[in-house]
């Protein structure tokens, strides 16, 4: 198959960018919208080879299972079909739906009530004993022991109970997501947004869909409740009031390198003229790639360059990924 028959004429390449806009085509955005999405540091579409955020190469390690599907079951007894994926023609992005993040959260605030929170709550209390002149006996007896058991306790008993049920009964937390959210289309060049799963009369169903080339990549920023800079990405439509977040593949962080190397990611992985970023998440699909099969038989490459390296060489180029993320983006 050749690379002219296998991917859409809607394709990115780079080259095509410095064509000038089409008549006709109108910012049609409004104010506010352009000051909530195209308020942040807007990001270069000139991209470097092969870097990824650090943290995907730990996400998705060597020898991870090939099949990158998410399956559901449509219907007792029927086969079950991909809902969401990640291969060489496209990544198709969906979550958990909102029950079972309920579920999670839950777990998480109570671990962290039932570990850190225990912990400086007995700072707290043991700072009040050197510092207060009080009775070290009505202290433990009116403060700390009913916090601790009240407090402590019921974090515990809800962090305990929520593991159980996860691990007899997964079902229960782990459902079946109803739709796709989103989907990055390297073979037509595509960003497709779906609507919101949670009716299930539009889960699947297309909210809109344009090309990327038509969108720039963003860094936002505001603060925390601390006051300190909180870092996200986004990519946002040049003349029309689309945009997507991209905290999906990357939570917002407090440095913003992370997000630039992300942004990096998704411009080589939709450049049709360019081969799949080089990282272990790819590995089993660059054969199916007309253009990535082409460069590694020109290179020479193992196709099992990832997955036949030993431990130590991968954590050494993991670090090196995080390190060259801060040297070309910090």
């Amino acid at each position: 198959m050749g690379e002219s028959s296998y991917y859409s004429p809607t394709a990115w390449q780079p080259e095509r960018e410095s064509k000038s806009r089409r008549r006709g085509q109108l910012d049609t955005r409004s104010r506010s919208f352009r000051f909530q999405w195209a308020a942040g540091q807007k990001l270069s579409k000139e991209y470097f080879p092969n870097v990824a955020p650090g943290d995907f190469l730990e996400t998705w390690p060597p020898g991870q299972e090939e099949d990158t599907n998410w399956y559901v079951e449509k219907g007792p007894g029927k086969e079950n079909i991909p809902i969401a994926w990640i291969n060489q023609e496209s990544i198709r992005y969906t979550t958990l739906p909102s029950s079972s993040w309920r579920w999670l959260i839950v777990k998480a605030f109570a671990k962290f009530l039932s570990t850190i929170g225990i912990l400086v709550f007995t700072f707290i209390c043991i700072t009040m004993l050197i510092t207060v002149e009080n009775d070290w006996r009505s202290l433990l007896k009116e403060f700390y022991i009913p916090v601790m058991f009240y407090g402590g306790g019921t974090s515990v008993l809800v962090w305990g109970i929520i593991s159980l049920i996860e691990r007899l009964f997964p079902a229960w937390i782990y459902k079946d997501p109803k739709g796709p959210l989103w989907e990055f289309n390297r073979r037509t060049g595509l960003i497709t947004v779906f609507r919101n799963p949670k009716k299930k009369r539009d889960a699947g169903q297309i909210a809109w869909q344009s090309p990327f080339s038509e969108f720039d990549g963003y860094v936002h920023s505001g603060p925390t409740h601390q006051g300190l800079p909180l870092y996200y990405g986004a990519m946002v439509h040049r003349f029309r009031e689309e945009a997507l977040t991209l905290t999906a593949f990357q939570a917002a962080s407090a440095n913003d390198e992370d997000h630039k190397a992300l942004w990096n990611f998704w411009l080589q992985y939709m450049d049709s003229t360019a081969p799949l970023p080089d990282i272990p998440l790819f590995e089993p699909h660059r054969d199916k790639d007309p253009v990535t099969a082409e460069h590694d038989k020109t290179d020479r490459r193992n196709p099992k360059y990832w997955r036949d390296m030993d431990e130590a060489t991968y954590k050494q180029k993991t670090d090196d990924m995080y390190k060259r993320c801060l040297k070309v983006f910090g």
